[in-house]
């Protein structure tokens, strides 16, 4: 069955990144969003339902990556996300801004760069979900084009699909992101302009193509990534929006 969000939900969200170099081949990892939900008045079984608007955090995550050994054309590397459980769950409209299950997920990306001017890559990863939800498997295609001196053209295609494991069943008029059984099938494509000072410009959009209690239309992200040295350790944030 495929069933998209209404489309008088709107989402937004403001997520940062940030990675830490302990070692040449370790980076501790912490994501931390903030996700505005809305929704309009709309006619329901039992009548008017009033709109709502709610902006709180959702899942914070921490994370750990480590780089396997590499060439001068193949690299790879294994990460390691545990959830906190941080996101509200509304209870009236269900616009929850997370699962705030504290799962656990574990990915492996494997990528290929014949020169700068192209890359291409691929990953796959387990989300061990809780609270009853179901676990997911998730896959996906990466590649890397350079369009100019500084001017670059990332493309991907993600799957999500639930395995379906767990007795909890999706609630049909939900109106959020969050859905238990969810499976997605997107394709996204983002221009990233690197400038002399190790700070990347992006703009970019994800384009859902199938699946079940998905989003139903395209989500526009724009943001920054900055990189700097400290003690000849690597730090970088990504701040971005969608």
């Amino acid at each position: 069955m495929e069933r998209k969000i209404s489309p008088d939900a709107k989402h937004a969200g403001l997520i940062l990144n940030f990675s830490y170099g302990l070692h040449t081949r370790w980076n501790v990892l912490l994501k931390a969003p903030l996700i505005h939900n809305e929704v309009k008045p709309y006619n329901d079984p039992g009548g008017l339902t009033k709109g709502k608007k709610i902006t709180k955090q959702g899942d914070l995550e921490v994370g750990l990556k480590f780089s396997l050994p590499s060439s001068s054309e193949w690299n790879s590397c294994f990460t390691a996300w545990q959830s906190l459980g941080t996101a509200e769950r509304d209870d009236s409209l269900l616009l929850h801004t997370g699962y705030a299950d504290f799962n656990s997920r574990l990915y492996y990306e494997l990528h290929y760069a014949k020169s700068e001017k192209w890359t291409i890559g691929s990953t796959l990863g387990f989300n061990k979900r809780n609270k009853d939800n179901s676990d997911e498997v998730h896959a996906g295609l990466i590649t890397s084009i350079q369009l100019a001196k500084r001017l670059f053209i990332d493309g991907r295609f993600d799957l999500m699909y639930s395995l379906e494991n767990r007795s909890k069943k999706p609630i049909y008029y939900e109106l959020g992101l969050y859905h238990n059984n969810a499976r997605l099938l997107s394709a996204s494509g983002t221009f990233r302009y690197q400038r002399e000072n190790g700070m990347n410009i992006i703009a970019g959009y994800q384009l859902p193509i199938r699946g079940q209690y998905i989003f139903n239309a395209p989500l526009i992200n724009v943001g920054f990534t900055l990189k700097f040295n400290t003690a000849n350790k690597v730090e970088s944030t990504d701040t971005s929006s969608n």
